[in-house]
């Protein structure tokens, strides 16, 4: 599929601002939600390249630890006191995941994109990640044939979230580095993401 392709090269592109993403003299609370996004932006590029191999199976199962990861990694940045912050890297406990993304729509006034996303794909997210029947059933077709048999709106929807979460990381870092003037490239992978995901 097409969206598969259009992920590729937004990845790409993504990949490429991030390494303009310096950052004097970062602080250890810098650090941290620097690696954070690091790691959920690494989830957004293996969900696509396993996608491209036809390998749905590990693509779902990244989906939750891509949200998981991103909604912390930004609410760090955006929501969290010092004491939490602390807390979190001493106990490694956090929020619900639905908890934090209502935290950043909130403190950031977003649109409700976030909370839907995890609402939505919520009653699926745990049995994709630990081998459960929501995964199973996507991978046998009506003459019993095991294969991937995943709609194309399912990769699409994929595509669309992979596409979504890895605009607000790079949103994140670019704001993390102060560099102003990556918001133009920002805007313009924005508005090619609309185009390739939604205006079909």
């Amino acid at each position: 599929m097409e969206c598969i392709f259009k992920a590729r090269d937004q990845i790409d592109c993504i990949w490429r601002e991030i390494e303009k993403c310096n950052i004097d003299n970062p602080s250890e609370k810098i650090n941290f939600i620097s690696t954070m996004l690091y790691v959920a932006f690494n989830h957004c590029d293996g969900i696509q390249t396993l996608a491209q191999k036809r390998n749905f199976a590990s693509a779902f199962a990244l989906v939750r630890p891509l949200l998981e990861s991103s909604f912390r990694a930004i609410w760090l940045h955006r929501c969290a006191t010092e004491s939490q912050i602390k807390k979190c890297l001493e106990t490694d406990k956090w929020k619900s995941a639905l908890g934090l993304a209502k935290e950043i729509e909130s403190e950031m006034e977003f649109t409700p994109i976030l909370s839907e996303v995890w609402s939505e794909l919520r009653p699926s997210l745990h049995s994709y990640t630990h081998g459960g029947v929501h995964i199973a059933v996507k991978h046998i077709n009506d003459e019993n044939i095991i294969s991937p048999n995943i709609e194309d709106q399912e990769v699409l929807q994929l595509m669309q979230i992979v596409g979504l979460i890895s605009l607000y990381i790079l949103a994140e870092f670019i704001d993390l580095s102060k560099n102003i003037e990556q918001f133009q490239i920002y805007e313009k992978v924005g508005n090619d993401f609309v185009n390739w995901a939604f205006n079909k």
